[in-house]
């Protein structure tokens, strides 16, 4: 363990960092002289005498978007001698976590690609190239700075770890390419094409990009910046707070709809035990006796004032009495429901079809024939004799429609208005019958010995057949 060893009398080792080269060892570390973050590397190789050489050389690199190398040296360590680069922290965000999960803007891309070329081509006017760059050398700082790493050196570890290099401006110009089709693409060079190319990319970026898809530049880092600029930085300011939010990568994105899919099928699938575990718990009358008392209520609730009373009577008497109800109600066969009505099939279309159908036999019970009511006889028998009675039609209208429309009928009052009828119509005939002239046909005999009250005194008496 090397934490809290100290090298140089100034770097106290922290924590060890992940690197992908072979003999190099990576650490954070602590500057005791400056009092600030410090990125040493240890390098245990035959050649570390060559890559110190090439880490003083990138020393007199003062570029800010260039990690400055603070000192170089050869320490003791638990008896063995190793070579160590101490190099400027650069905290921010590192390019290759950021394009291993999000595709950048069009303005973002040519930003983060356009500065890493001004810094190259500032370390080659110290004839240095980086040799081996890749996205995780690069980093982009709050302040929107672009900041490359282990110009030179790490090129020259990683050919002493037999690992291939290309040191020359071609070189970090086609790595810039590949890095720039990533960041506009989320695919490397050879899965992207030209119709992956985002459509707000300007004309000048686009034709780089499509000459790189096509296998030809860039050449040089000139062509990179000509070809990219103007460039804003701007766009880079408040980058870690920015590229966690933007679009993934075609890969991440099929992974992440993979996901959603899996989660979805765990879901229904839970949701479908829970289901059947709530089915086994139910009693096997349970579920009947709900469905019928669904279909009770809603039939009630479509169904007429006056039955919706009767309905209500009833369970209010049924709960005086403390009568239970009928579980699950068998449903009459087919031929023996009313003309209209049918039974309730399985699966009904939706949950108030089973109601529907209760009221619909319902009704047909009570409209199972068709006849003209005792009611509608009267009235059609009186609006005959006074066709000019409004009222009477009204009645009769009235009668109809409710004969129609089927519902309970109140008898007792159509016997009281019968009633009232019958007297009132025997009471016209009599009347009429004393108020008719008599028959010509009828003669009246006068009895001759009918003698008028009154007139005794005065007849005269009849004479005698003696007399005279």
């Amino acid at each position: 363990m090397l934490e809290g060893k100290v090298l140089g009398a100034r770097f106290v080792l922290r924590e060890e960092l992940d690197h992908d080269i072979p003999g190099i060892q990576r650490f954070l570390a602590h500057d005791e002289r400056l009092d600030r973050a410090t990125v040493v590397d240890l390098i245990d190789s035959p050649e570390a005498a060559a890559v110190r050489n090439v880490a003083t050389r990138a020393s007199r690199l003062r570029d800010p978007r260039l990690a400055r190398v603070v000192a170089t040296g050869t320490e003791e360590l638990d008896g063995a001698s190793v070579t160590y680069i101490a190099s400027e922290h650069v905290p921010g965000s590192r390019l290759d976590t950021v394009l291993a999960e999000r595709v950048l803007d069009p303005r973002r891309a040519v930003a983060v690609v356009g500065g890493a070329a001004r810094a190259l081509a500032a370390a080659r006017a110290e004839d240095l190239h980086h040799g081996i760059l890749r996205p995780r050398c690069i980093t982009v700082t709050e302040r929107g700075r672009v900041v490359v790493a282990g110009v030179g050196i790490e090129a020259a570890a990683a050919a002493r770890a037999g690992m291939p290099t290309d040191p020359s401006e071609h070189g970090d110009a086609r790595v810039l390419g590949e890095i720039l089709i990533r960041a506009l693409t989320g695919a490397d060079v050879g899965v992207a094409t030209e119709a992956d190319l985002p459509d707000a990319l300007a004309a000048r970026p686009r034709r780089l990009a499509a000459q790189i898809l096509a296998g030809d530049g860039p050449r040089s880092l000139d062509q990179v910046i000509v070809s990219l600029s103007p460039f804003d930085s701007r766009a880079l300011v408040g980058f870690s707070s920015v590229w966690p939010v933007l679009d993934l990568t075609p890969e991440k994105e099929r992974e992440r709809l993979e996901s959603e899919e899996r989660a979805a099928t765990a879901a229904e699938a839970a949701r479908q035990e829970r289901l059947a575990a709530t089915r086994e718990m139910l009693d096997e009358d349970t579920l009947p006796a709900a469905e019928a008392a669904v279909a009770a209520a809603v039939a009630v609730e479509h169904a007429s004032p006056e039955l919706q009373e009767t309905v209500r009577q009833i369970e209010e008497q049924r709960v005086e009495t403390g009568e239970q109800p009928e579980v699950a109600p068998e449903p009459p066969a087919e031929d023996a429901l009313p003309p209209g009505a049918h039974v309730q099939p399985d699966g009904a279309a939706d949950k108030y079809e089973a109601g529907f159908d209760t009221l619909e036999i319902m009704v047909a019970a009570q409209n199972v024939t068709r006849d003209q009511s005792t009611w509608e006889l009267v009235l059609e028998r009186l609006s005959a004799r006074w066709p000019q009675s409004r009222s009477l039609a009204r009645s009769l209208e009235r009668a109809q429609e409710r004969a129609n429309s089927g519902g309970p009928l109140d008898g007792s009052k159509i016997v009281m208005l019968l009633a009232v009828i019958g007297v009132v119509a025997a009471v016209m005939l009599a009347w009429s019958l004393l108020d008719s002239p008599l028959d010509p046909s009828i003669r009246i005999e006068i009895d001759p010995t009918f003698t008028p009250a009154g007139d005794v005194g005065t007849a005269s008496p009849s004479p005698s057949p003696s007399a005279g």
